[in-house]
C-alpha cells in the first residue's frame, strides 16, 4: 500500500506542476512575440531559444525564492523556529500584497500586444532584448507568479529527496516552455497556420476579457493569503 501511495502521490505531483508550468509561462505577449520573431528574424532559432532562456531564468529565480522561504527550509537556516515562522509569515504577507496590488494594476493596464521585430544589423543586442523580454514579461507576470508560487510550496511539501525535488523542478521548466517549442516547430512546417491560429488567439483572449479574470484572481489570492497570515500572527 505505501509503494501505491507513494506512485500515486509522485504522478499527481508530476500532473500538477505540469499544468502549473504551463501557467507559469503562460504570456500572450511572448506568444506573439514568439511569432513575430521566427517570421522576421534571420536567425529564428537563436532568438527563440533567447526567449525561452529568459522565461526560464525567471521561473528559476521566483521558484527558488518560494522554496527557500518554506518554513522548513527557514527552520534549517536560521535553527530557530520561532524567528522562521516569523520570517515566513512577514515573507507571505509581502507575497499577499503583491498578488493584491499586481492584480489591480493589471486591471488598470491595457495592454497592446506587439512583438519585437529583430533587424539583421543587431543581433547580438536583439538577442539580449529577446532574453530580457522573456525574463520581465514572465517575472511579473500575475499567472507566472501565482503558477510558481504555487508550485514552489507543493514541490518544497511533497518531496522526500533532493532527487525528487530534482525531477518536480525540471518538469515544471520543461511545461512553462512547451508553447514555445511548439510554436518554433509549427512555424517551420506550416507558418500560415500558425500565424492564423495567432490571430484568432488574440481574439479568444479578447472575447473572454483574460486580463479581468486574472486580475480578480490575484486580489482573491493575494487576500486569501494576507488573512491566513495574519491569522497566524494573531493566534499563534
Amino acid at each position: 500500500m505505501d509503494v501505491i501511495y507513494t506512485l500515486v502521490v509522485f504522478i499527481s505531483t508530476l500532473i500538477s506542476v505540469s499544468v502549473l508550468g504551463l501557467v507559469a509561462g503562460f504570456s500572450p505577449t511572448l506568444y506573439v512575440s514568439q511569432v513575430a520573431i521566427t517570421s522576421h528574424a534571420r536567425r529564428p532559432v537563436a532568438y527563440a531559444a533567447s526567449l525561452m532562456s529568459g522565461v526560464l531564468a525567471a521561473v528559476l529565480v521566483l521558484i527558488l525564492l518560494f522554496q527557500v522561504i518554506q518554513l522548513d527550509t527557514l527552520i534549517t537556516i536560521i535553527n530557530s523556529t520561532i524567528h522562521a515562522i516569523t520570517l515566513s509569515v512577514v515573507f507571505n504577507v509581502l507575497v499577499g500584497v503583491g498578488f493584491v496590488v499586481g492584480g489591480t494594476l493589471y486591471l488598470r493596464h491595457k495592454e497592446v500586444l506587439k512583438a519585437p521585430k529583430p533587424t539583421k544589423a543587431k543581433q547580438t543586442g536583439g538577442l539580449i532584448s529577446v532574453f530580457s523580454l522573456g525574463f520581465v514579461r514572465t517575472f511579473i507576470s500575475i499567472t507566472g507568479v501565482t503558477a510558481t508560487f504555487f508550485a514552489g510550496n507543493i514541490i518544497s511539501n511533497v518531496s522526500l529527496s533532493l532527487v525528487e525535488r530534482l525531477i518536480y523542478t525540471l518538469v515544471f521548466f520543461g511545461a512553462a516552455i512547451v508553447p514555445f517549442i511548439g510554436i518554433v516547430i509549427f512555424m517551420k512546417k506550416s507558418p500560415e497556420r500558425i500565424l492564423k491560429a495567432t490571430n484568432q488567439f488574440r481574439a479568444w483572449l479578447r472575447r473572454i476579457n483574460f486580463r479581468l479574470i486574472a486580475g480578480v484572481g490575484a486580489i482573491i489570492l493575494g487576500s486569501s493569503i494576507l488573512v491566513f497570515n495574519l491569522m497566524i500572527i494573531l493566534f499563534y
